[in-house]
């Protein structure tokens, strides 16, 4: 019996003693590894949410590009001339980055 608690005490002296120490939030356990997945899960969902709305959007800049001869100062210049009714809203904690230089677009 006291063998098991000597290689139990061992084991867990080894996790806590890694070279590399990582922020409490950080750590990856059993315990909070299916928390961990779920909120890598839910980033993941919301991004895939996020890009439907981006190839929309690309598509129209794209199209405004090959009309005017340049990409447009802004998302709401699509709007304005007509390319689209309404900018698209983001999902809900994120944001579209529009680069008028390059055209890119993406959601952050």
């Amino acid at each position: 019996m006291k063998k098991v608690f000597l290689i139990l005490f061992i084991f867990l002296f080894s996790l806590t003693s890694c070279s590399k120490k990582k922020e409490k939030s950080e750590e990856l356990t059993p315990l909070n590894a299916p928390a961990k997945y779920g909120e890598t899960l839910g980033r993941a969902l919301k991004k895939a949410e996020g890009l439907k709305e981006v190839i929309y959007l690309r598509n129209k800049i794209n199209t405004f590009q090959i009309e005017e001869g340049r990409y447009p100062n802004s998302l709401e210049e699509l709007v304005e001339k007509g390319y689209i009714d309404e900018i698209p809203r983001p999902p809900k904690g994120m944001e579209f980055v529009y680069d008028p230089k390059t055209g890119s677009l993406e959601v952050r």
